[in-house]
């Protein structure tokens, strides 16, 4: 899937989201929203959700990190689990670096755990949501979304047999760029039931040499500093003398 198809997707399962939202609030039959109503939920919508932080870094940091090729690196919490998913990396950074994540998920299962490489989608990918589930075949196939376990969870039913669950989140890079990128994947096979997997609103951010984006790792990253977002929407760090500050 392309990263264009995967944003799409996205936007249209929010929408339908939305609008199966206000249907709960209206009395009689519900009518589908206008076209000008719907952008105004959205970006209000989008606008109390968004989470985002800033990336400063002093001149001379920026100066030797550079030198030395590291990379500006990010990766979201789930659960109880340990970061294990680079979700971004970039080359590109600068003195101040803007990075936000809106809670648009997707779901997907690997046959793989491995460290030091990129993640491998096995299965389709679907589009979903916190509060919904979807159901993994006996042949192997994820079902649409639909409405079901723990309301700040994603729950795969799996029907299937040994997989390792992965998610997918929408992020808008330093460069403006939006795309939605492996968040986590299991290191553990799981097996036939429901596993929930909860996204936390945390993320883990360092600067490291010779990686990419959806490099899946098992060990801690050097000079990492966590944010916790889970009470605030914004959040601003200084690596400076080759350490980091809140500011």
């Amino acid at each position: 899937m392309s990263k264009s198809s995967a944003v799409s997707k996205q936007a249209l399962q929010l929408h339908n989201d939305v609008q199966e939202a206000l249907k709960s609030f209206q009395s009689i039959a519900p009518t589908a929203l206008k076209t000008s109503d719907y952008c105004k939920v959205l970006t209000s919508t989008l606008a109390a959700t968004q989470k985002s932080v800033t990336i400063e870094i002093a001149a001379d940091d920026l100066t030797l990190l550079k030198q030395s090729g590291y990379k500006l690196c990010f990766a979201k919490k789930v659960g109880n689990e340990a970061y294990n998913v680079v979700w971004q990396s970039y080359d590109k950074y600068l003195s101040n670096n803007g990075f936000s994540w809106t809670p648009q998920y997707q779901l997907f299962g690997s046959n793989t755990f491995q460290a030091d490489v990129t993640v491998k989608v096995s299965t389709n990918i679907v589009t979903i949501g916190l509060g919904q589930q979807s159901i993994l075949s006996p042949e192997g196939l994820l079902g649409q979304a639909v409405t079901g376990g723990p309301d700040i969870s994603i729950t795969l039913d799996n029907e299937y047999g040994p997989i390792h669950p992965g998610i997918n989140q929408l992020s808008v890079g330093i460069d403006g760029t939006q795309v939605s990128t492996p968040i986590y994947v299991a290191t553990n096979q799981v097996v036939t039931g429901n596993i929930v997997l909860t996204p936390v609103e945390a993320i883990l951010v360092w600067f490291e040499q010779n990686v990419q984006t959806s490099t899946m790792f098992s060990t801690s990253r050097s000079k990492a500093i966590e944010i916790d977002l889970t009470v605030a929407n914004a959040a601003t760090r200084l690596y400076e003398g080759g350490a980091w500050k809140t500011v």
